[in-house]
């Protein structure tokens, strides 16, 4: 059985459009395999910045014979009353190659219809190929896309040759202006020549003997075992980012890892800064000592033989040295201003829409941080660092390091270290270099309890400023962010415990928001209604995701919550519970009786029991067990909640509710006694309710 081999030689590919369409070709080389009827055994991709390639082990000859049963007309049309077939019958015989009377007659959901069954021959995998393999490359999406000469086609980079293989055998395709065959193309300056293949199984081992390791897992595996033996030449190890490895596997054919090194001086640069330089400027390694400490060395990726090294270390370390150079001047041209002065200039900057400036942003984040901080008990010396740190938490966004694109990322680090350079104590400076964190929704957290706090004032900030303005996601697009913002706003807040009542904290920055133009000024209420939605949404997810059943996610959330991280520990609580009572079952039902009855009801909201209107023992009874049972909750669910325990109060209603309904009609003619009642059954039902929704709970 052949080995097929599709090779797409192109101009250089960006690095992080490689992958994705390595995902896509196997899998429609697969599907359409499966579609064709082609056995086949292993798929592989390879790919270099100048090539994707797909190989196809042990694929079939031959498609299988198959029979296919072919619909025709209605029987009706197809035969005559007398059962004599028709020309239409006749013609859809002749045309399918078979007798009329080997016509077949079948039952479908749109009545009685003539059927012909064919044997139809496999055709040879030779012939259905060029179809396939020319849909496949004119199928792959990238996130950017070229035209290049006179050509319509469009692809990532324009595509310079093309090899399709059959085992020895061209697969005869036309893409563009190219034809396939068997020439591919070694290194461009290792070995330039063209590189024949006369089988397919001869493509990794004859690439590389033109200086090119066309599999990315090993050539990946070669950069990581490179860098960490030159780095322990001294006594160090590479720091290697995933990201930054993944960039220089598709940047280079011949990986040779290269040791440079700069003047110390930079080393008084923060660590972070030198390492970004590195990493975003130019996708070296860094390299660290084990006492963590960067060292002036670095490791870069070089696509060349190993004799060449000197020289091009060298060039390295010219442009490196030129790049930090740079970032010491940002440093020291950033630091001649004060944290107040640079706040000032803030007033300049807009920050979202018709929302001010990120001056205004800083007052608001000021009473945030305070507000959060009351809601946990802390007051002093420590909010009034926090609001220091609030106050000057954007002053690195109009610093010359930030306003180098490349080095955007360190936004709040830098802010920390020019805070630090100024003075500020040490609780603002980490606070500062913390209010980004998490980065991605799988991100590190604040390290700080004050990077935390501010961290989450950020974010309600940005959230409820998104939400003024009508612009929170639709669909797939969130162009701001938002769900990752909400994600990291609801992880700070269950690892470090911090409670206060969303609604609270949102109606508080929606007041906070400038007054935009009449036409333009929202609803207010129902921005804020909307953006509490958007975060359970975000908690829902959150509690699947951790295996908590969708029915008690939604009955927890189905009450009147108001802390996210109360709601999230009362889901987890109550899943435990259902899996551990075998009284569960029984409970809730119970729960959903007194719910199904009061709730489809108008009873008002000013109705109050009057223990002088029960008419039976078992009211007085029932009604006492609620008055005990919401003293016991009330206990129960305080700071630090004993979930466990305010269910096994639940639970001890079971049997008064249970012989209440026995003895007892809610809804009986009497109004002032229905109403009673019913108020009672209100009283029940609110008790249910501080641990969730039983309704939705699906037995």
């Amino acid at each position: 059985m052949p080995q097929l081999l599709l090779e797409i030689g192109t101009e250089e590919i960006p690095a992080n459009a490689v992958l994705p369409a390595l995902q896509q070709m196997e899998e429609m080389m697969g599907r359409e395999l499966r579609r064709l009827r082609l056995a086949y055994g292993e798929i592989a991709t390879y790919a270099t910045h100048r090539r994707l390639a797909i190989v196809v082990k042990r694929l079939a000859d031959n498609q299988p014979d198959q029979e296919v049963e072919h619909k025709g007309p209605p029987v009706e049309r197809a035969f005559t009353e007398e059962g004599d077939p028709t020309d239409a019958a006749i013609g859809f015989a002749k045309a399918r190659g078979v007798d009329v009377s080997d016509l077949a007659v079948r039952e479908t959901d749109k009545g009685s219809f003539v059927f012909a069954t064919v044997q139809e021959e496999g055709k040879a995998t030779l012939e259905v190929l060029p179809a396939l393999l020319t849909e496949m490359i004119a199928s792959l999406e990238f996130p950017k896309t070229m035209r290049w000469g006179e050509l319509e086609m469009r692809f990532v980079r324009p595509i310079r040759w093309l090899v399709a293989l059959l085992g020895a055998e061209v697969v005869p395709i036309q893409v563009a202006d190219l034809t396939s065959g068997r020439v591919t193309h070694g290194h461009r300056a290792l070995d330039p020549e063209p590189v024949e293949l006369t089988d397919a199984g001869e493509y990794l081992p004859k690439l590389e003997k033109a200086y090119v390791i066309a599999d990315h897992r090993r050539r990946r595996r070669e950069i990581v075992e490179q860098a960490e033996a030159v780095a322990a030449e001294v006594d160090a190890a590479p720091v290697l980012r995933k990201e930054i490895v993944d960039e220089n596997n598709f940047l280079v054919e011949w990986p040779t890892c290269l040791l440079g090194q700069f003047d110390e001086r930079y080393l008084e640069l923060p660590d972070e800064v030198i390492a970004t330089v590195m990493e975003k400027h130019q996708s070296y390694f860094p390299v660290v000592p084990e006492s963590g400490s960067l060292l002036a060395r670095f490791i870069v990726v070089a696509n060349i033989a190993a004799d060449a090294g000197p020289v091009v270390t060298a060039g390295h370390e010219k442009v490196i040295a030129a790049r930090l150079a740079d970032a010491e001047f940002y440093v020291n041209e950033d630091t001649k201003r004060s944290p107040d002065e640079a706040r000032e200039e803030l007033r300049r900057v807009t920050f979202l829409g018709n929302l001010g400036t990120l001056y205004d942003k800083t007052m608001r984040l000021e009473i945030l941080v305070k507000w959060l901080c009351q809601r946990q008990g802390v007051d002093g010396e420590l909010v009034e660092s926090l609001q220091r740190a609030a106050a000057i938490s954007k002053i690195d966004q109009i610093s010359q390091m930030v306003g180098d694109t490349k080095l955007a990322d360190l936004q709040g680090i830098i802010g920390g270290y020019y805070a630090a350079a100024a003075g500020e104590s040490r609780t603002v400076s980490e606070a500062i270099a913390d209010q980004y964190m998490p980065i991605s929704a799988d991100g590190e957290l604040p390290t700080t309890p004050g990077g935390a706090v501010l961290s989450v004032a950020d974010r309600i900030d940005n959230l409820a400023a998104a939400f003024y303005l009508g612009m929170e996601p639709t669909g797939t697009k969130d162009p701001m962010g938002l769900r990752r913002q909400s994600q990291g706003l609801i992880a700070i807040c269950l690892e470090r415990s911090l409670h206060f009542s969303l609604p609270d904290v949102v109606s508080l920055v929606m007041g906070l928001l400038p007054d935009l133009p009449n036409s333009q000024m929202p609803d207010v209420a129902e921005a804020g209604l909307k953006l509490r939605e958007f975060i359970a949404g975000r908690i829902e997810n959150l509690l699947e995701v951790s295996g908590v059943g969708y029915d008690i996610v939604r009955a927890t959330l189905g009450t009147a919550w108001d802390d996210t991280v109360e709601v999230i520990m009362r889901a987890k609580a109550l899943a435990e519970i259902r899996t551990q009572d075998d009284e569960f079952g029984q409970t809730v039902d119970t729960a959903t009786r007194p719910a199904n009855i009061v709730r489809q009801t108008d009873l008002p909201t000013s109705a109050e029991v009057d223990e002088g209107l029960f008419t039976e023992p078992v009211e007085q009874q029932v009604w006492d067990s609620c008055e005990l049972a919401r003293e016991q909750l009330e206990v129960a669910l305080k700071a630090g909640a004993d979930y466990a325990r305010a269910w096994e109060v639940l639970k001890s209603l079971s049997k008064p509710i249970d012989d209440y309904f026995l003895a007892v009609m809610v809804n009986v003619e009497d109004d002032e006694l229905r109403t009673n009642r019913l108020t009672v059954m209100r009283e029940l039902d609110s008790l249910y309710l501080c641990l969730a929704d039983f309704t939705q709970i699906v037995q």
